[in-house]
This record gives C-alpha cells, structure tokens and sequence, in this order.
C-alpha cells in the first residue's frame, strides 16, 4: 500500500472520521473519487486518546486506494483536522454532516464551518439521511445525479466530481428559471446553461435541463422526485449580507432533500479566500442568539411595535413636553419629551421586519410609526398657534441644521437600540438611546416652525428627523442580522420583503446622505468664512480709529455677504474708514460684502495711579467697588456695501 506521504504530486483526498457511520460513508464515497483521478484516500481520526478506537478498520474491497488512518490526540476536533490539512495539503477535504439546523452564526455546525472558511483546498460536504449500508448499496449502483448549475466554479467542480463518481452516471446539470419570465427569457437561461456546459459538450453523459418552478429550491425538489440517486451543489459565492442571512441555496436543500446531497466549495484563490475570511471574522466578533434568544426577541419587538391606546397617549404627552420645552429653552424638560415617547420600539420593528421578511410586522411597525408621527406634528402645531408671537429658541435653531455628524450619532444609537433590544441583559440602555438619536424634538420643532410660518427651518428639522429614522432603522437592521435573525428565502414573499426593505431603506439613506452632505460642506464653508471674517476684525480693527473697539459682529452668509459690526470708539468713525474695512473684509473672503457699522460712542475714564506710599492697604474685594470703565455717548450708523 502506498503511503500518503511518498509523493507530493498525487492526489489525495482527506476524509475526516469521528464514528464508524461516517468512516462507512465518506469511504464509499471518496474511494471512487480517488480511483478516478488515481490517488489515495487518507482517514482522519481526531480523538481524547492516542491509539486508533476499534472500528477504525479499513475494508478489504478499499485498500488499493485507502492509506492507514491517522490519528490525533486532540479536544478541538475541528482544529485539528485544520492542521493536519495544512500540513497534507490534499486536493480535497471530504466532510461529514448530520444535517442539523444552523445556530446562531454557525450553518452546519461549529466544527465544520471553519474548516469550510479556512481548509487550504476543496471542501466537500456530504449529507446522508439513509442508512450507511443502504449509501454503500447506492454508491455500487449510481446511475443517475443532479448537479443544479448557478454558473460558478464551485458548480463546475460540483460537475466534474459528479463524472468521477462512476463510469456509468449520467449526469444532469440543471437550471431552474422562473414562469414569470416569459419565452425569451427562459432560452436565455438555456444560452446560460449550454455556455456553462461547454467545457463538458463532448461528454455524452452531461445532459443540460432547465425546469420552471416559483424559486430555485422549489425546482431543484421537483426535479430530484425523478428518480435521482444524489445531488452535487456548488456552495454559492454569497456576498457579505447573504453571508449573514446566509440566503443560501445548499443548506436549504441539505435539510429537505431526502435523497444524499454533496455540498462542493472550489478552493479560491489568495485575495478572495483572504477577504472571505476576513469576513468569517468579522461575523464571528458578535454576540450570536440561540433560536430560543430571537424567539424572545422577536415576540418583544412585536408588542412594542403596536399602535395602542397606551402608545398614543404617551406620543400625545411627550410631543406636548417637547414643544413647550422647545418654547421654554429648556433642555432639561425636552430630554424629559425624548424619555417618554415610545416611538423608538416603532423604528426597531421596521428593522427587525425587513430582516426578517416579515411584511405583516412591517406593516404594523410602519403603521405604528406614521400614527406616532402624525401624532406629534398635530400637537406641536397647535401648541405653536396658541403661542404665536413667539421667537425660535436656541433649542429650536439646534435642531434645524442638520449634518453628517447627526446620521452618525443616528446609525450608532440604532446598532445600540438593536443590541439592547435583542439582549435583555443590556435593555436598561434603551433610555439612553432614546435620548442620544432625539426622534420627538425635531418633529415638534417642524410643528413648531410649521405654525410660525417657517417654511426653510421647518424643512430643516424634518430632515434631521429623517436622519435620525433612517440611521435607526439601518443600524437596527443590520445588528439583527449580525446577531443571526435572517429570513426564510424559501419563502418567495419573505426573500421580496427582505430584499425590497433593504433596497428602500438603501435609497432613502442615499437621498439623506447627500443633503446632509451638502448641508455639512456649506456648513464648513460658512465656518470657514466666518473665520476669515473673525481674523480681518481683529487685525484691521486700527480702520475704524486708534481706540475702536469690536464689540460683536454677524453675518449673513449669500452671494453677498452681509455683516453687521458693532464698534466702541471715542472718535467719530467716517464713511471712508467703513469703505476701507469692507474692501478687506471683501479682498480675504473674495466675495461681495455689505457692511453696516454701528458706531457706539465711549469715554473711557482712567484716573492716575495712587503714589505706593499713599495707597490704602489692600483689602478683600467689595461688591460695590467701581473700576474704570467706558462711558456710553450714544450710537451712530454706518453702511458700507459693493
């Protein structure tokens, strides 16, 4: 018998055993494979003790292709295995899978996802739901097998191991396309089907099909009722968010095929296996739920999602206390609006819908979502005509220029609002996120401005509260599906639920990020302007007269720049020295500007210091004690503009 480490050329095949059902299996699987491509078999042992337990034998009928099992000392079996096939490095890893429903992060198993993201070579899954003599029986009398074609290199190894598993086999390779297509559509998808099978058109066993059905997994069922003895799938090549709702064709049909399934991964080349890792890594960073944790989740979101009586008072009552502390100025009691208002559990709903595809509590949480809306620009409207006259606060102005750094505080609060509502250990930070994104005060301040016939600061604080929708909604969502919340795609409504929440959501965070991008660089550019404007005041001030003084200033930013100086003089200020200050505050900003000064009349009054020997001892200071100070002598204004 060959050994396996006499060449470095042959091909070899790497089963992983752990109990004599999959030793019987892989066996009656892998020894065709090798036959074909004449290699050796290597078994692969991974267990608490040193010596090979006793079912560990190799038949008679697979020596000539079979090497002497190895066996390792090792508790982390998949580990391991991992080693071992780094150091081997086989041109296949044959696995074995009991077929069991994924948990959290993992699809079929803790053991064998790693080695599907990390073995150095082709990966083969194998799922058997029969007997191990009855496989065996199946194996020795192949004559038929379904390959479904996806058009990728893990179909196309699917494909070529499926000619390898005996001389006899035909082997049909399949795609399904929708009835929905129509005619040209679905002889487009045979064009497909014949250019991937070109490499294979000389081999009359391959024989081409395409099937109709609603969706994929449905036609490849149909077809396998057809007197199929097993089918080869190529693992899909999911991008990172199929990776994390794993909307993946294998699994699927691995779990309601009754027929043995094999599951092929290509060995992919360095720059993609190393991004596919690092996303395996970056998946695993979270906290994953059992099923049982996002059943509970699930049931929370979904209670705190409806539209109740308790839920319409309380957005009654918050949008009240936040309109009147946007009146009042008072931060403390709009913080007090954002505690109270339940519109917070809406946004996560809508999250937790998309993800799961679940349109029934996407319309709910929408519904609840639009109510509670409504709800507060209907209160603040009309708390702001009973209070009409009044000036927009500080409180307000905040509120109404929004920027990049607001989706920011938005996107996060929401991954954090996702975590907490998933993970009852950390609810208690709800509060707070309810307090960082402000969902309540933006739309009193739209009520608010609405009423005052503000039309520019009204539109400004509905964006911001669009913002903070949008970034809420986003971050919650993609938290769910980090923390393993993903939809059943087998079902067609769920797949469109999920994939058209995402791209709806997608949009709108598009159309957000641009105004608030817009809205930030002409932010920066006023500020920057401002700046300019500050530094000519400062360092030109000697215009105006040897003793004026700035003592504030404002500007209205446009195509021409409108300022307002307030200066402190002793002497009267001329038309010219105004005209000399707006051409330098024109020549640094580079735009027009309009400067209007207002020209405040001081006299400054500083006695002659007291002799040393004469001044009265020092003593603790008095409220009533007068410095010097100026001496207002009326105002006067000045206008400058061009």
């Amino acid at each position: 018998m060959q050994s396996s480490s006499e060449s470095t050329e042959i091909y070899r095949i790497l089963i992983a055993v752990g109990e004599p059902a999959h030793l019987t299996v892989l066996l009656a699987l892998s020894a065709p494979l090798a036959r074909a491509q004449e290699g050796r078999v290597v078994p692969l042992y991974v267990g608490a003790g040193e010596s090979a337990p006793p079912w560990l034998r190799i038949p008679e009928r697979y020596q000539d292709v079979v090497d002497d099992p190895v066996v390792l000392n090792d508790t982390e079996v998949g580990e391991a295995v991992l080693g071992y096939a780094r150091r081997l490095q086989p041109d296949l890893l044959l696995l074995h899978w009991r077929g069991r429903p994924a948990r959290g992060r993992f699809l079929l198993g803790r053991t064998l996802d790693p080695l599907i993201e990390y073995a150095p070579c082709d990966v083969a899954v194998l799922r058997v739901t029969e007997a191990p003599e009855a496989f065996v029986q199946r194996m020795e009398s192949l004559s038929q097998v379904l390959v479904p074609s996806g058009g990728g290199p893990n179909a196309s190894r699917a494909l070529t191991l499926a000619l390898d598993l005996a001389p006899q086999t035909t082997v049909t390779a399949l795609r399904v396309a929708s009835p929905n297509m129509g005619p040209t559509a679905i002889s487009a998808q045979w064009g497909i089907l014949r250019s991937v099978l070109e490499p294979y058109e000389d081999n009359e066993r391959v024989q081409p099909e395409v099937v109709l059905s609603t969706s994929v997994v449905n036609g490849i069922l149909q077809e396998t009722a057809n007197d199929y003895d097993m089918v080869l799938i190529g693992a899909t090549g999911e991008s990172f968010v199929d990776r994390l709702v794993f909307g993946n064709l294998p699994q699927e049909l691995a779990q309601r095929v009754s027929i043995p399934i094999l599951i092929v991964r290509r060995c992919e080349n360095v720059p993609a296996a190393t991004w596919r890792r690092m996303r395996w890594r970056l998946i695993n960073v979270m906290t994953q739920l059992t099923t049982e944790e996002r059943i509970g989740a699930y049931r929370m979101v979904r209670r705190g999602a409806r539209p109740d009586r308790d839920y319409l008072v309380m957005m009654t009552l918050s949008a009240g206390i936040a309109a009147l502390g946007l009146l009042l100025n008072n931060a403390a009691i709009i913080i007090g609006a954002m505690l109270v208002a339940p519109m917070m559990d809406s946004l996560v709903g809508v999250g937790m819908g998309i993800v799961q595809g679940d349109s029934a509590l996407l319309r709910l949480s929408l519904r609840t979502m639009l109510t509670g809306t409504a709800v507060v620009i209907l209160v603040s409207v009309l708390i702001g005509l009973l209070a009409r006259g009044g000036a927009m606060t500080a409180q307000m102005i905040a509120r109404i220029t929004p920027n990049l750094l607001d989706l920011a505080v938005a996107l996060i609060s929401g991954a954090v609002g996702g975590y907490a509502t998933a993970r009852e250990d950390v609810s208690n930070a709800l509060p707070g996120v309810a307090v960082a994104v402000a969902l309540v005060p933006p739309l009193a301040t739209f009520g608010l401005t609405a009423a005052a016939a503000i039309p520019e600061a009204a539109l400004g604080s509905m964006l911001l509260y669009l913002t903070n929708l949008v970034g809420v909604v986003a971050a919650a969502a993609i938290m769910f599906l980090w923390m393993g919340f993903r939809p059943n795609i087998s079902e067609r409504a769920r797949a469109q639920t999920f994939r058209g929440g995402l791209l709806g959501t997608a949009i709108l965070g598009v159309i957000v990020a641009v105004l608030l991008g817009v809205l930030t660089f002409r932010g920066l550019r006023e500020g920057a302007i401002r700046g300019e404007i500050d530094d000519v005041l400062e360092q030109h001030t000697a215009i105006l007269g040897p003793r004026a003084r700035v003592a504030d200033w404002r500007a209205e930013i446009g195509q021409v720049i409108e300022i307002k100086l307030f200066v402190e003089t002793e002497e009267e200020i001329t038309t010219d020295q105004v005209a000399q200050m707006q051409r330098a505050l024109s020549d640094r900003v580079d735009r027009p500007v309009a400067l209007d000064v207002t020209e405040i009349r001081v006299r400054r009054l500083a006695p002659e210091p007291p002799d040393e020997s004469r001044a009265p001892p020092r003593g603790p200071w008095r409220p009533n004690a007068k410095g010097p100070m100026p001496a207002s002598m009326g105002s006067r204004v000045l206008s400058a503009s061009g």
